[in-house]
């Protein structure tokens, strides 16, 4: 009878209070969910007009209510921390990141979406009275990144909800996509020649510190792969678990897997993501910068065996670059990127396939297995989209086609027969033609032009580049008659190889010539050729600018001739889009020794100078237009005090021992053998990557000034570039 009271004094209101507390129990009153709901609608108009500090506002509300429904908030973090950057507040952004972790620290999706934000970055700011303020700042403040930070704190998060994300039966697939991006996390600018990092276990108990200076992570030169002891690539294998991982690199793997087990849709995107990182480690490309020992075998037939012979690989072997050098090897079967590549291009989506065979193309291309190649362009021709299918057939034509073409060549003296290197590939037949370029019009042309006092366009002013101006502008006013006409029959190699020959052509008299070679059933190929007689020779002096006019083949000067001397500027007034063109021009004749030198006075060195010479005989060489520079010589210059530094190895281990030997010395070339700093003591320091001093040692320089030591590398050993130096004189670097 009490209760029936207590229900009679508060009648309905009483009700409702009973049945809000039961839902508020359950996580959200029905008018709690409505209320959120308003929020977000207001919110998202407020974005969407462009009010961006009441939009925060009202989405800092969403995200900090423990209330709001879980699927949501992670958007609502990703709309908040959008406001901050169009507000440029970024510096707010790790406190409200903070927060928002402290109220929904077990929802694995707002973990995630809080890492994405420390991806996102900015990963710059300043550090002012000691502490960090994310983004731009006015006032100043010591600049810093912190991309290695921001990493950790994402894998940070990213680690602890991992346990959640795996405990989400309902919700597979949208964790299959947090095991992507966890991945991509790990993976971050450790691809290629920064791949060694993934040795090594990132250690998530500890955050880096704020690095000075802007952030760089990459290499001026490849590295290779890494490699273990034995000189073996490292290849990154699948642990039983996270937290059975030995390296950041076992951590992607597992990611990886992760992803695919979580959503079997994505295992052909992990497997292609898989190849491709294998690919960029291990395939030949990694071998681009011994290119011009690529371009000799070429040249002089391909080897069967040696570590170069790319035409011998099979399918389960590759020739790389490891950072201990070039080394031939066999892929295990895990760590086939192109059996991988042929398993997707058999089995996967459209997409996905076309990408992997468009892979296998191009590495059986690297590798100088072009009827391969072909057949796998030639699986692009049917059933895919048009513009996959137009890209096979010129990557087809490349490799099945007639082609030829002009090596670059050097100016020809006359009376030789000039020679040019050709290069083709698959064709039996190419007929040349030599037409007479009219280089006196041209030049005369160019004058007038400049005389009208009209700003020229500036490719007719580049006369060294006359190929592009008859092909490319089709300038044929300046082509001339036809000198001679042949026929060469060719040889090609099999296998589509290119094969190169050298063209003895009938032009023996001085001039230019453009020279046109049309494959049978192939392509057409032009270069300029230059037979000349007479060459000039430039030179800046003190103050001065030094010409020198001599006999093409046998360097002797050639006195009497008449030089001409013809330049231009442009200057700019105070009307708009009418500049005023100055051109001077004036003439001299070379002394006895085939030399002018001139001054300032002559050839201002503001002006743009085209000089031509001209003799008696029919003579004729010319220096396209060029700026001249008339330097004052330093000759302190020449007194300074450099430092040469050399280490018995480029690469060392923790642990093992750096020999280094430095000379010191002056930029001249006249020294005498008996050193100036024999005898002195000089200071040596090292440096580790982070810039702290690990040597400090005084050594006596020897007769010739060179000094020499050694440093044992401690176990523990930073990794990275360690810069050696003679203090307040120079030095160099080496790895480790």
């Amino acid at each position: 009878m009490r209760t029936l009271s207590i229900f009679a004094a508060f009648g309905l209101f009483g009700v409702a209070l009973v049945i809000s507390g039961s839902l508020e129990g359950m996580g959200m009153s029905q008018s709690g969910q409505n209320s959120e709901a308003v929020i977000r609608a207001g919110a998202e108009k407020l974005l969407k007009d462009g009010n961006f500090a009441e939009a925060y506002k009202e989405f800092r509300r969403l995200v900090l209510n423990p209330q709001t429904t879980a699927e949501l908030v992670p958007k609502d973090l990703e709309r908040a921390a959008a406001c901050l950057r169009r507000l440029g507040r970024e510096d707010e952004l790790d406190k409200f990141l903070e927060e928002a972790v402290a109220v929904h620290g077990n929802n694995w999706r707002l973990l995630w979406a809080a890492a994405r934000q420390y991806w996102e970055g900015p990963h710059f700011g300043f550090i002012v009275a000691g502490e960090f303020y994310r983004g731009q700042r006015r006032g100043g403040g010591d600049y810093v990144n912190c991309f290695e930070r921001d990493r950790v704190l994402a894998l940070r998060l990213m680690q602890r909800g991992i346990p959640l994300a795996l405990a989400d039966e309902k919700a597979r697939p949208e964790v299959a996509r947090f095991f992507l991006d966890l991945a991509n996390f790990l993976m971050g600018y450790r691809h290629h020649a920064e791949s060694w990092r993934l040795q090594y276990l990132t250690d998530l108990e500890k955050l880096p510190d704020f690095e000075p200076g802007w952030f760089w992570r990459g290499a001026e030169s490849p590295a290779g792969a890494p490699v273990d002891e034995e000189g073996n690539p490292i290849f990154y294998t699948v642990p039983a678990s996270w937290e059975a991982a030995t390296n950041d690199g076992q951590r992607w793997r597992w990611c990886l897997q992760q992803a695919a087990e979580c959503d079997a849709k994505l295992l052909p995107q992990v497997r292609l993501e898989f190849a491709n990182f294998l690919q960029g480690q291990f395939d030949v490309h990694t071998l681009a910068s011994f290119g011009w020992r690529w371009r000799l075998e070429e040249d002089e037939g391909p080897a069967e065996t040696g570590t170069f012979a790319l035409h011998t690989l099979e399918e389960d072997e590759t020739i790389c670059r490891l950072a201990t050098g070039v080394k031939r090897f066999r892929l295990p079967e895990e760590f086939n990127f192109l059996r991988i590549y042929q398993q997707l291009a058999a089995e996967a989506p459209q997409n996905i396939r076309v990408q992997a065979i468009q892979q296998l193309a191009s590495s059986f291309e690297n590798r100088r297995q072009y009827p391969k190649a072909a057949s796998w362009w030639k699986k692009l021709l049917e059933g895919f989209p048009a513009n996959i299918q137009e890209l096979a057939r010129e990557r087809i034509e490349q490799i099945e086609g007639n082609w030829g073409r002009f090596e670059p060549v050097l100016r020809q003296p006359a009376g030789k027969g000039a020679e040019i290197d050709f290069r083709f590939r698959n064709g039996r037949e190419v007929e040349f033609t030599a037409q007479e370029i009219l280089v006196d019009k041209l030049l005369n042309d160019i004058k007038t032009l400049i005389k009208q006092r009209k700003q020229p366009q500036w490719e007719r002013l580049q006369v060294e580049r006359l190929g592009w101006l008859l092909i490319h502008q089709k300038r044929s006013e300046y082509i001339g008659r036809t000198v001679a006409q042949w026929t060469v029959r060719l040889e090609p190699r099999p296998n589509h190889f290119d094969r190169r020959i050298t063209v003895t052509t009938p032009l023996q008299q001085p001039g230019v010539y453009l020279l046109t070679a049309r494959m049978k059933d192939g392509n057409t190929s032009h270069v300029v050729v230059w037979v000349v007689d007479t060459a000039i020779v430039h030179k800046p002096l003190d103050k001065h600018a030094w010409y020198f006019v001599a006999d093409a083949r046998s360097g002797e000067p050639i006195p009497k001739a008449n030089v001409e001397f013809f330049g231009f500027r442009v200057r700019w007034t105070d009307r708009p889009g009418q500049p005023v063109v100055d051109f001077k021009q004036f003439a001299e004749f070379t002394d006895s020794s085939g030399q002018i030198v001139l001054g300032r006075d002559r050839m201002p060195e503001d002006y743009q100078w085209m000089v031509i010479a001209r003799t008696k005989e029919g003579r004729l060489a010319f220096l396209g237009f060029q700026g001249v520079w008339m330097p004052e010589w330093e000759h302190a210059f020449y007194q300074e005090v450099k430092a040469f530094v050399m280490t018995d190895r480029p690469v060392y281990r923790p642990g093992q021992t750096v020999q280094f030997k430095c000379w010191i010395a002056q930029a001249r070339y006249d020294q005498p053998d008996t050193s100036p700093f024999a005898g002195k003591t000089f200071q040596i320091e090292l440096f580790d990557p982070k810039g702290e001093r690990v040597l400090e040692k005084s050594l006596v320089a020897d007769s010739y000034g060179g000094i020499q030591g050694e440093y044992t590398l401690p176990e523990d050993a930073t990794l990275g570039v360690y810069h050696l130096s003679v203090r307040d004189i120079g030095g160099g670097s080496f790895r480790v």
